[in-house]
């Protein structure tokens, strides 16, 4: 009996000491995932700390700077349903637009904002990435293998995902947004695929369909998010029907096919005539053709490569020149990158079985680049491309790392008994005492976390380095003549950043050194009109700007930029034709609306200024010399008071610093009082 008891008190103290090492553990772990989460926010933080006031540039001018449809005031909901509409006509990207108007609604074009923003969502992106490959490493498929490295391993492939200089473009460029955006949504719906099909309970189907909405949040801020089922279909294959047709689960691989195949009719039933829209006039204005631009793009995913494995701020290019593949023996590189990309999908395939991390990551590369790298008329090149794709060859480089050092150990190990002695290394038994084997141990952990540190540090001072480089837009576009010398585009744009910072003449040698390489340059025509007007040379200005249209009748700027000119010379006839022809491009422009209003208020053409200024109101009802304009016209030419007071009552309630705003005041109180 006595025995029986302290057996007892025996089992109980045990019990005791397994719970309180487990619990040990868990804290470990958690303060773990602390440090972790951390570090990728610290080093996130210092790689883009000199990215705040890097201001607007290329691309930005449209689509935030010149693009009315996000410039709000007043945050409603018939506002914001205004902005979706007008922007979906141009593009699916309504949530990207969305954040840029809730940035312009807080701070208007101060470029911080915009920056932090950008900096929280790839930052955000980190974290998810290093939380999905926590959990894909420790699926039963892999746990095996991985689940001791799986800590470090996602650690380091998301450290170097956040700090590599190929994320430049992604981040610094604030239109690029719609990249990382679209990246974070992809990594979330990927996350919440996983925890369902990992959830066995009513969960699983809460997972699944936020992943849906996510999944839309994704497309809706950039089109490249639309492989995304695809990706896990191909995940629910390898990891979890372990790449086999045989599996008990069949029936949800099964109804995930029907799923993406549904998505993709539906895809294409939505947006289809769109995108062959998109194509078609795509290539009009392209100099090469739909069949050139698909052989170029087999060259460019393997320099995307060279991108990935050396990225030195040297090496990366806004704008680059990349050589048009002809054929597929000119140049004849390029019948070598098709073999090479075969080889390597090829090798990706037959490794599946016993490498499925590694075959997974080679798929996600080429499968994530298959839409902007294919038949779409984009641009050759573009860095920002590789925001989402990276991950697969970061995974690699990262595993191979982490593998390579885990060997160097266990030779070490075993040639000082710490392991089994392996006769195959031919070597002599050392004898090394625990303390050595110690000593030893602690050197090797300190020399692996110092070669990890190195390459993220290294990567960080690329990548500080080439933010550097954004700060400017002369020094940017510095950069682009410099690696692309013989593409007119950088020297356009370097005149305009010269322009921008008042000197004329070097903007003026740029743009001519544009023009010399592309006589047909219609861009290259239309600045230099523009600077030649701000210079006092207006004639000449008008005679360059027609010639753009001349040479490219689509070049709409430059419609509106006559409309503004002959505006200001009082030429209101030449202007509101230019203005006109705008607006058949490009209806919803207020500020094009209240000019032609204006215009016709002018000739006495009063029914046709209301109706411009009202055209104006309804894009941008919260304008307030609009409603004045049209108060005054209201009663003044047209004696309707109801309507009058309505606008007049309105500028009033919008703008407590109205300009005249006592005159307004009294004109109110007398039209109140008036019978």
């Amino acid at each position: 009996m006595t025995k029986s008891k302290k057996d007892q008190r025996t089992k109980v103290k045990g019990n005791k000491e397994i719970d309180q090492t487990t619990k040990r553990d868990k804290v470990s772990f958690k303060l773990s995932y602390i440090i972790g989460i951390g570090l990728i926010i610290g080093v996130t933080l210092i790689s883009y700390s000199n990215t705040f006031h890097v201001p607007f540039l290329f691309d930005d001018q449209a689509n935030i700077l010149n693009n009315p449809n996000i410039h709000i005031k007043v945050l409603s909901w018939d506002r914001l349903f205004r902005l979706i509409r007008n922007t979906y006509r141009e593009s699916i990207r309504i949530f990207s637009y969305f954040t840029f108007a809730i940035n312009h609604y807080f701070g208007e074009f101060n470029v911080i904002g915009y920056h932090l923003v950008n900096l929280i969502i790839h930052t955000f992106s980190g974290i998810l990435l290093f939380y999905f490959l926590i959990l894909t490493f420790n699926l039963p498929i892999l746990k095996q293998k991985y689940s001791e490295i799986s800590f470090k391993l996602s650690l380091l492939t998301s450290l170097i995902f956040v700090s590599h200089p190929i994320q430049t473009q992604s981040v610094t460029y604030i239109v690029q947004r719609m990249t990382s955006m679209a990246g974070m949504f992809y990594l979330i719906t990927m996350i919440l695929y996983v925890k369902g099909r990992l959830s066995s309970d009513s969960r699983r189907w809460i997972y699944f369909c936020t992943g849906g909405l996510t999944y839309l949040l994704g497309i809706f801020s950039k089109e490249n998010v639309a492989i995304l089922p695809f990706f896990v279909l191909l995940y629910e294959f390898y990891f979890f029907q372990k790449l086999t047709f045989a599996s008990k689960e069949r029936r949800i691989f099964l109804i995930i096919t029907f799923v993406v195949s549904l998505i993709a009719i539906m895809g294409v039933a939505f947006w289809g005539k769109r995108y062959y829209e998109v194509i078609i006039e795509g290539y009009k204005i392209r100099d090469f053709t739909l069949g050139e631009r698909v052989l170029t793009q087999f060259r460019v995913v393997l320099y995307y490569i060279t991108l990935l494995v050396y990225p030195h701020p040297s090496r990366l290019n806004l704008d680059y020149d990349f050589p048009v593949s002809k054929n597929l023996l000119e140049p004849p590189t390029t019948l070598i990158s098709i073999t090479i990309i075969g080889m390597l999908i090829s090798f990706g395939i037959l490794i599946a079985k016993n490498r499925p991390l590694v075959s997974y990551s080679i798929l996600w590369y080429f499968g994530n680049l298959v839409i902007e790298s294919s038949i779409f008329p984009l641009e050759m090149v573009f860095e920002h491309r590789l925001y989402l794709p990276s991950i697969g060859p970061f995974i690699i480089f990262s595993l191979l790392l982490i593998s390579t050092a885990k060997k160097i150990k266990k030779i070490k190990l075993t040639l000082a008994h710490r392991l089994p002695k392996d006769e195959s290394l031919g070597k002599i038994e050392k004898g090394y005492s625990d303390k050595e084997i110690y000593r030893e141990s602690s050197i090797g952990k300190f020399l692996e976390i110092l070669i990890y540190s190195l390459i993220i540090l290294t990567l960080s001072c690329w990548t500080y380095s080439r933010n550097k480089i954004w700060n400017s837009d002369v020094e940017l576009w510095k950069d682009c003549v410099q690696k692309s010398p013989n593409k007119p585009r950088p020297h356009e744009n370097l005149g305009v950043a010269y322009e921008r910072i008042g000197e004329y003449k070097k903007a003026l040698e740029s743009i001519e050194k544009a023009i010399q390489i592309n006589p047909k340059y219609a861009n290259a025509y239309y600045n230099y009109g523009l600077i030649l007007h701000k210079m006092g040379d207006t004639e000449r200005g008008i005679s360059m700007i027609k010639k753009s249209l001349e040479l490219d009748p689509g070049l709409t700027l430059a419609y509106y930029s006559l409309g503004g000119i002959y505006f200001d010379k009082g030429l209101y006839n030449e202007s509101a034709e230019a203005l006109t022809k705008f607006l058949n491009f490009y209806p919803y422009y207020p500020e094009v609306h209240h000019r032609l209003a204006i215009i016709y208020a002018s000739q006495r053409k009063f029914d046709k200024a209301v109706e411009e200024f009202e055209w104006e109101l309804r894009i941008n009802p919260y304008h307030t010399l609009a409603h004045v304009n049209l108060g005054q016209i209201y009663w003044f030419e047209f004696q309707e008071k109801e309507k009058a007071l309505k606008h007049l009552r309105a500028a009033l309630a919008l703008d407590p610093f109205l300009p005249n705003r006592r005159g307004i005041q009294n004109l109110v109180r007398q039209l109140e009082r008036s019978p």
